[in-house]
């Protein structure tokens, strides 16, 4: 089973996606800050993070650059309403996906990225 660490300021948006998740058959651990993921990635080893850019502790940008140095196999997922860069992999992600109520494109961007690149 696919392990998916979910990082959400909000608490309502955790719980919403870590049932969604859940209901595709994923494994989904849920953090609300940055400093949380730093100490999750170590000890849960998740195949995706999923991560918003504003977070209450530290930026998402930030933290996106310490997970991707403790595990390079991780792979990245920026899920927002800020503006992505041209290029997500200039923020240091394999993706980008726009936060929405229907959870349907980011589905299927975690679906595609675990296909092609684990």
């Amino acid at each position: 089973m696919r392990r998916i660490l979910f990082v959400d300021g909000e608490p309502h948006i955790r719980w919403l996606c870590r049932e969604e998740l859940q209901d595709e058959g994923y494994e989904v651990l849920v953090a609300g800050s940055g400093g949380d993921v730093v100490r999750m990635v170590d000890t849960y080893n998740p195949d995706v993070v999923i991560l918003e850019v504003v977070l209450p502790d530290m930026s998402g940008l930030e933290t996106g650059r310490m997970v991707k140095g403790t595990s390079k196999r991780t792979r990245l997922i920026y899920y927002s309403h800020c503006q992505p860069p041209p290029d997500p992999a200039e923020w240091g992600a394999d993706a980008y996906v726009q936060k929405s109520s229907d959870l349907a494109d980011l589905k299927e961007t975690l679906r595609s990225l675990l296909r092609n690149h684990l």
